[in-house]
């Protein structure tokens, strides 16, 4: 390689002067030529320079570059960055805090998987205990029902029982020889038809002759009124009051009943029953008594 002198730079610097000076003069006629162009191209079209603008066209163009120049410096910084996090993250400390991650986040959707299956296991105990709860009224609801039943049949029992007792309180029914006292129970009222001297009790019956017979009837309004309670009977008297003079040791009370006062019979047996007077009963075949005087040879039973 041989050694440049002095004369030599100063050559090549006046080249170079000249070829820049050439080239900007270059330049400068280009310029002009253009600006020439531009001017004459406006004349002949001016409604065009607004559409081919080369000034706006140039801004446009640099504005381009300048935009693109900037994504891609943005794109170069992110892939740096990416660079970065993926040389942090291959170190063995990030691969290890990766997985310890990973494991964390499975344990956390096993957690909230078994958490999950016990919500759903509440939630199915919680509808099997209301359907018990349900189950459990709608048997308590039949429990009251049975126990309402239990006491409707044991206070029907216990009804059955006392009529019972009433009119099994005397049950033996034997043969008897005793004179009888005639009593009538008609329309609710206790009739005396013969007082113990066994005579006709005139304040009670009418006695009239029919078809050649003496034939007894109750008078209406007669007698004493029989209350259908027992208790209200016996605190009354009137029932108790009209068997006096009865001997229970030789008489009896011969008791006719019309067909619709069986109720006031009971009364008035446990009246009878009470006062220790035997009794016999005969239900008429009409719903009103009559009674014919005679003798008759018809053996009596009492109970």
């Amino acid at each position: 390689m041989t050694r440049r002198t002095a004369g030599d730079s100063t050559e090549s610097l006046e080249l170079l002067l000249d070829t820049i000076c050439n080239t900007f003069g270059a330049v400068i006629f280009i310029s002009m030529l253009v600006a020439v162009l531009v001017g004459q191209t406006a004349r002949s079209q001016p409604t065009a320079q607004s559409e081919t603008d080369p000034v706006a066209d140039a801004a446009t163009v640099q504005a381009d570059i300048l935009a693109a120049q900037e994504k891609l410096r943005v794109l170069t910084s992110q892939m740096r960055q990416q660079e970065l996090v993926k040389e942090r993250f291959a170190s063995e400390e990030s691969r290890q805090l990766a997985g310890r991650i990973q494991q964390q986040t499975e344990a956390r959707v096993r957690l909230m998987e078994q958490k999950s299956d016990a919500v759903q296991e509440v939630t199915q105990t919680n509808s099997q205990n209301a359907l018990m709860q349900q189950q459990l009224e709608q048997h308590r609801a039949e429990y009251d029902a049975t126990q309402r039943r239990n006491q409707e049949l044991r206070e029907e029992l216990k009804r059955l029982q006392e009529l019972s007792s009433r009119t099994a309180r005397i049950p033996q029914v034997r043969k008897t020889t005793k004179d009888s006292v005639v009593y009538a129970i008609d329309d609710g009222r206790l009739f005396r038809v013969t007082t113990p001297d066994l005579a006709v009790d005139r304040n009670d019956c009418d006695v009239n002759r029919e078809d050649g017979v003496n034939v007894v009837r109750p008078k209406p309004g007669a007698g004493v009124p029989i209350p259908t309670d027992a208790a209200a009977a016996n605190s009354s008297g009137t029932v108790r009051d009209h068997f006096k003079g009865a001997n229970p040791k030789t008489q009896f009370i011969q008791l006719f009943v019309s067909r619709d006062s069986f109720a006031e019979f009971l009364t008035v047996k446990d009246t009878m029953v009470e006062l220790g007077i035997e009794y016999e009963v005969l239900i008429t075949e009409d719903d009103t008594v009559k009674l014919s005087i005679g003798s008759s040879s018809r053996e009596s039973f009492v109970q």
